[in-house]
């Protein structure tokens, strides 16, 4: 316990100051906000149970639930909507709380675009003109802080129509703030009404009609408004995958510019170069570094709709593997059609004779993925995946890429759909 206390010790202070120093980044944007520029600070609040007063036992088991997106808006303000404008020598910042309330219940980086896009149009619709945007967000990597959300972002900055964008990433276990107050808030006063006997949530569309008619306006003088957005579905239809960006948990800022990420180990605000958008002439360098360009790598076979015909490449599907994709193999096996591993590696080809954990051999020059099998539970969609065992599969017996699968606590559940597609490969499959 000594040892592991003296461990955490160690890393202790540069934890610390690179928690105070995002925060102190933020509060100095805010207070020193350029013109045309505005800052979002972004968070999934926990999903909300939706309730009755008078509701069956049953149904206790069985509640619907309903995504709950906040962002929080610093922003000029604009005469004709706020009623007093902002100038050069006289800031006047306006805060307001963005809300996107949806009954998709999958967090992840095509949801965090909706948002953007709807809070992108609602500046438009106000005539707010943005040259920069800046978002603050937390690590998580699904949502925020993948490859693939990184290397989006060039699309993102296309469509939204900004000049600029910057991301920044607070220290980890430390981005709690008003954002979180503002999903909390919402919820509270949702279950209270509910208490009370004046409202009924069945789903997400009775939430965003309750709080909608009841909670736009705000009692506090720190929030302007509150806007709320719904909607039914989130678009996935277009490809978001990207190659590994080295060193990606380390970063706390990302800026885009032209076809390559500049990356940062910290943020920096408080210099006037930086505040001003000339970033190669920071102030604290010497604290923080430099930034790195990084290239905007798609995945082979993944550029989205300027990729044309005439420029496919015909690959095989291993080709598509990195690590930690979720892939199925075929398998001579009369107990099951497939098996399911995730990568530890790319294909490549061994250069001797190894043996995995399972006790099989391949000779040199065998192409290869290294990765851990999942082990098919009583539901033949549900699926664990075995941790401390590595196998060896040929690299041409992978038959399918689960590009929507996500692993939570080791454990893999398929889609109806998933799962015939698989074993419509497996049909089709001329490998011996």
């Amino acid at each position: 316990m000594v040892q592991y206390l003296q461990k955490l010790l160690g890393t202790f202070p540069a934890h610390n100051f690179r928690a105070k120093w995002q925060n102190n980044q933020l509060k100095h944007l805010v207070t020193n906000l350029p013109q045309n520029h505005v800052i979002s600070v972004h968070d999934y609040s926990e999903n909300y149970k939706c309730k009755e007063r008078d509701e069956l036992q049953s149904s206790y088991f069985q509640k619907t639930e309903a995504s709950l997106h906040v962002s929080l808006l610093y922003r000029h303000a604009i005469l004709e909507v706020d009623g007093v404008e902002s100038t050069l020598e006289d800031h006047y910042i306006v805060t307001e709380n963005f809300f996107v309330i949806s009954e998709d219940e999958k967090h992840d980086q095509y949801f965090t675009f909706q948002v953007q896009k709807y809070i992108s149009e609602y500046l438009s619709s106000i005539s707010c003109h943005v040259h920069t945007m800046h978002e603050f967000c937390d690590g998580c990597s699904c949502q925020y802080k993948s490859r693939h959300c990184l290397g989006h972002l060039r699309k993102s900055l296309d469509e939204l129509g900004y000049n600029n964008l910057i991301r920044n990433f607070f220290e980890t276990s430390h981005a709690k703030g008003p954002q979180d107050a503002a999903g909390g808030l919402v919820k509270n006063q949702t279950d209270l009404a509910i208490v009370r006997g004046t409202a009924t949530i069945q789903n997400a569309h009775d939430l965003f009609e309750f709080v909608k008619s009841n909670l736009s306006v705000p009692k506090s003088s720190h929030c302007k408004r509150r806007l709320f957005k719904y909607t039914e579905n989130i678009n996935r239809n277009f490809r978001m995958f990207y190659k590994p960006i080295p060193g990606i948990r380390s970063v706390h800022q990302v800026v885009v510019d032209n076809d390559h990420l500049l990356i940062r180990s910290l943020s920096c605000y408080t210099c006037n170069n930086c505040l001003e958008g000339n970033i190669n002439e920071c102030e604290n360098t010497n604290i923080i570094g430099t930034f790195s360009p990084i290239p905007i790598v798609p995945e082979i076979g993944t550029v989205d709709e300027d990729q044309t015909d005439e420029t496919d490449i015909e690959l095989p599907i291993y080709e598509l593997v990195s690590k930690s994709t979720i892939f199925a193999v075929l398998c001579d096996d009369d107990e099951f059609d497939y098996y399911l591993l995730k990568a530890q590696s790319e294909s490549y080809q061994l250069k001797s004779r190894e043996t995995d954990s399972w006790g099989v051999s391949y000779q040199p020059g065998t192409n290869v993925i290294k990765g851990n099998y999942f082990m098919q539970g009583e539901n033949p969609l549900h699926f664990k995946m075995i941790k401390r065992k590595y196998g060896l599969v040929p690299s041409n017996s992978c038959l399918y890429i689960c590009t929507d699968v996500c692993v939570r606590s080791g454990e893999v559940k398929l889609s109806e759909d998933i799962h015939q597609n698989i074993l419509n490969c497996v049909e089709m499959s001329t490998y011996v």
